[in-house]
């Protein structure tokens, strides 16, 4: 039996993940499941770990992937497609109960709460797949544990009007609030050790930086890195999708760009209400160290590009 079995090594999340999982405990203690092992790594391929094939589209390829798993990591899919969403994660919640994991950690997101860290309902499009998987897995009968990922220091652009530091002097978005911004190694290292820790059981626990700046904020911290004037503007709806239309900045989607940014802006009000404003400690005791802030892992980005 394999004693942690991640998913969604291939991604952003995922790869900073195994690599403290790598760090942290014996690669025969690791497994990771991947739709295309050609993807995987050169870290990976070399570490010794299992390697399963697997697909969260595909339930019939699922039971052999998670079978013997103590600790299974599913990592949701980077998407804003609701049903599409939602029917995999179900996907691999069945195929967990099926193959009798022991204990099922969820990576949501850091929308729903009130900004006392209360559990609520959120008006973000991008949360509503998370809030019905979270009620799913906790009907599931599994041990589970729903980490809510805090917003990420390095898509920062998608809160602040897909702003570029390369050209561009303002950052135009439909609301502003507080966010609680973490950067990714901080959240795989967190993600890596609590699975390791064990505990939490049948709990949502709340991974967030140690601090919140609003977007506005985050404008200012633009400026400084970037010794330029950056404007900060509140914008309606209308306005917000008319411009992103224009310039198109908007990233590729299904439905098209109008439809991606109707339901983006909705972001916006929940950051308005507060929903990613809650400053939780627990990552920080789990790491036993400061959190990179924000302006430290932006001046990176924006050096490096």
């Amino acid at each position: 039996m394999v004693k942690y079995l991640l998913t969604g090594v291939t991604g952003r999340l995922g790869s900073h993940v195994v690599k403290h999982f790598l760090r942290l405990v014996p690669p025969s203690d690791i497994a990771v499941v991947v739709r295309d092992p050609s993807k995987l790594s050169s870290e990976i391929n070399s570490s010794g770990i299992e390697i399963r094939q697997g697909d969260f589209s595909k339930p019939e390829l699922l039971d052999a992937a998670f079978k013997d798993t103590e600790k299974l990591l599913i990592i949701s899919v980077p998407s804003i497609e609701h049903e599409f969403r939602v029917k995999n994660h179900i996907n691999a919640i069945d195929a967990a109960k099926r193959a009798h994991v022991k204990h099922v950690y969820y990576t949501s997101l850091m929308f729903g709460t009130d900004t006392q860290g209360h559990l609520i309902d959120s008006v973000a499009h991008v949360m509503q797949a998370h809030l019905e998987t979270e009620v799913y897995l906790a009907k599931s009968g599994l041990t589970y544990t729903i980490l809510r990922e805090g917003l990420y220091s390095e898509s920062y652009s998608l809160y602040t009007g897909f702003f570029d530091h390369t050209k561009d002097n303002e950052v135009c978005v439909p609301g502003d609030g507080p966010v609680a911004w973490v950067c990714i190694d901080d959240l795989g290292e967190g993600t890596a050790k609590l699975m390791i820790n064990g505990g939490h059981e049948q709990e949502t626990v709340l991974l967030t930086g140690s601090t919140s700046i609003s977007i506005s904020s985050v404008t200012d911290i633009f400026a400084k890195i970037l010794h330029r004037p950056i404007n900060f503007r509140l914008v309606s709806v209308d306005e917000y999708i008319e411009l992103h239309k224009r310039r198109g900045t908007a990233p590729p989607y299904p439905t098209g760009e109008e439809d991606f940014l109707k339901k983006w802006a909705t972001t916006f009000k929940a950051l308005e209400k507060g929903e990613s404003a809650v400053v939780d400690l627990l990552l920080q005791q789990v790491l036993g160290r400061d959190l990179v802030p924000l302006e430290d892992t932006l001046t990176k980005l924006f050096n490096s590009k």
